[in-house]
């Protein structure tokens, strides 16, 4: 969604509607994002750990009510979608392999 709006020639009527419907479901369940509030990161690479993670949920988890699935699922880079516990396992995997190197 986002990357076609990027991409498409300057020409070209453009549509903001999806790509303001995304950055308001960001700051609707990102705490990190909302306007005036307290929620912040104390340094960068946490925020980007949490933006990360709010994306792999929402892209790989969250089923979509329009889709009937997640997105991964939908275009086809997962054949189902993941579960939470998936999600937990592979990011403790990602910090313990963090942490040794």
């Amino acid at each position: 969604m986002v990357l076609q709006f990027l991409t498409e020639p300057i020409g070209q009527s453009r549509k903001s509607a999806p790509i303001e419907r995304a950055f308001l479901t960001v700051r609707q369940e990102l705490k990190r994002f909302q306007r005036k509030g307290l929620g912040y990161s104390k340094d960068l690479e946490t925020h980007k750990l949490a933006v990360a993670l709010h994306f792999g949920v929402y892209n790989f988890v969250r089923q979509h009510h329009t889709l009937g699935t997640t997105p991964a699922v939908a275009s086809g880079l997962e054949e189902k979608p993941w579960s939470l516990e998936q999600v937990v396992e592979m990011t403790t995997n990602y910090m313990l392999r963090k942490i040794k190197h």
